[in-house]
């Protein structure tokens, strides 16, 4: 089986990767906790699908009747069964009356990520900041929307903004320290990580968010030191588990890091960078059935991850089921024409698979489609060649192969011709009968033959008579 490129995800970033398996010396790209990527990838960062934040309710407010309450717990319940249509409106209603109320503006601001607006997200994500400059999940999303769509520079112009009106929100200080890093400014980033841990010593965030800075840095042993402290300290963090497994990997630890994002799956369902990062090793390993489960996890939470969808695709693929694969190649087309490890692996499975209604010539001619459609995007891959030229040989045999059977076709169809010519000419010729009965009686066919006329045998004359006899 040729090798699929997969992709291993920060921890809102979903990266699309390049060759497989990991290499653990090459510089992730930015997140909660740092990537195997290749600088080749390096530009899906920012065109790749989102986290699917979590709505939150928040406990009963002094402020809200119980009226206003029920609408909020149902709006909550709506958005965390996937209702966005229905919760997005009844959150408006209530912040019509109770506009202050941050925890309905965050969850609207969810609300409008899930459902592609990520405009009215950071409108969203803002207005609570406002009311609530420590609510933490909200910075933490404003950040990301930003991140998400490309906007850096936007993303430091209103986190710094909301800093100057609030300076001791550490939550604004932490998701500032990840869009520096996401825009490489590692020093910059640290200080904002070392400013957060002045304020609180203990604030698991910036510590993940320092360990990262680290290992971007390539300063492995202390990126470790620093996630091995956090995890003392709050255990049950899923990133702090996602921190260690690209570690494991830098160590060259596969097995020691696919139970590391194992642990940090189960602490946390709902995450898709995690499921997605495990999905992608376990693919590496030919794990296929338990990648397609957690890859599948990985696509319900971040439905627009183009990259995901690959890593799925690549499960489906290794599980032969090569029909789902194009599809969740094609899916990852759909949200990213550009996506350049689609077209790779589309072209590797229609090199080497069969494809339902697809014949095996124009499959292959496909396959080597794919791989142009790669070039022309600008990727590169020492395999294609090798590839193209495989496709090319197998056409040479698929067509001599047809033409064999063709030939035979033929064959067999004049040799049935002519053995229905000789039975047509058989049914055409009078059967054997036997020859007719003369008339007055006769022997038939195996009866004993008549006695001759003068023979006396049988004729009934009684004994001691003679024919002609006289009297005295």
């Amino acid at each position: 089986m040729r090798t699929d490129r997969i992709g291993l995800a920060v921890a809102l970033t979903l990266i699309s990767c390049a060759s497989s398996p990991p290499k653990p010396d090459q510089t992730p790209a930015s997140g909660e906790a740092p990537a195997q990527m290749p600088a080749a990838a390096a530009e899906d960062a920012s065109t790749s699908g989102p986290e699917v934040p979590v709505p939150r309710a928040a406990p009963a407010q002094p402020d809200l009747d119980l009226r206003s309450q029920g609408t909020f717990e149902d709006a909550v319940r709506h958005a965390h069964e996937g209702d966005c249509a229905h919760a997005i409106p009844l959150f408006e209603s209530i912040l019509g009356s109770k506009p202050g109320l941050a925890w309905a503006a965050y969850d609207l601001g969810v609300c409008y990520e899930k459902m592609g607006q990520p405009d009215r997200a950071v409108e969203a994500y803002s207005s609570a900041l406002q009311t609530m400059p420590d609510l933490v999940q909200a910075s933490d999303n404003l950040a990301r929307v930003y991140l998400r769509s490309g906007r850096a520079s936007a993303a430091d112009s209103a986190l710094r903004s909301l800093i100057s009106s609030n300076p001791r929100a550490l939550g604004l200080h932490n998701a500032l320290a990840e869009t520096l890093e996401a825009e490489e400014q590692y020093d910059a980033a640290a200080n904002e990580a070392k400013l957060v841990l002045k304020g609180d010593e203990r604030n698991v965030p910036a510590m993940l968010r320092l360990a990262s800075i680290y290992y971007h840095q390539r300063r492995y042993e202390l990126s470790r030191m620093i996630a091995d402290n956090a995890k003392q300290i709050d255990g049950s963090n899923p990133i702090v588990y996602n921190t260690l497994a690209f570690l494991d990997l830098a160590d060259k630890n596969q097995t020691l890091a696919i139970e590391d994002f194992k642990r940090a799956a189960e602490l946390r369902e709902d995450r898709p960078e995690v499921q997605n990062n495990l999905g992608a090793l376990l693919v590496t390993s030919q794990d296929y059935q338990d990648a397609i489960q957690h890859l599948t996890l990985a696509v319900r939470y971040s439905p627009n991850s183009a990259s995901t969808h690959v890593n799925l695709g690549n499960a489906y693929r290794g599980n032969k089921q090569n029909e789902l694969a194009q599809q969740e190649y094609q899916k990852a087309l759909q949200l990213d024409s550009t996506l350049k490890d689609a077209y790779f692996d589309l072209g590797v499975l229609f090199l080497d698979g069969s494809i339902s209604g697809v014949a095996p010539v124009d499959r292959l001619n496909q396959s080597i489609a794919y791989f142009q459609r790669l070039q022309q995007a600008g990727g590169d891959d020492a395999r294609l060649e090798q590839y193209v030229m495989d496709a090319q040989k197998a056409i040479g045999q698929e067509k001599r192969k047809e033409e064999l059977e063709r030939r035979n076709k033929l064959r067999k169809s004049a040799d049935d011709a002519k053995r229905a010519q000789e039975a047509a000419r058989k049914a055409e010729q009078p059967e054997n009968l036997p020859p007719p009965v003369p008339s007055g009686g006769g022997s038939r066919l195996g009866d004993p033959a008549p006695s001759p006329p003068n023979s006396t045998e049988g004729a009934g004359v009684p004994e001691g008579d003679k024919l002609g006899g006289g009297g005295k």
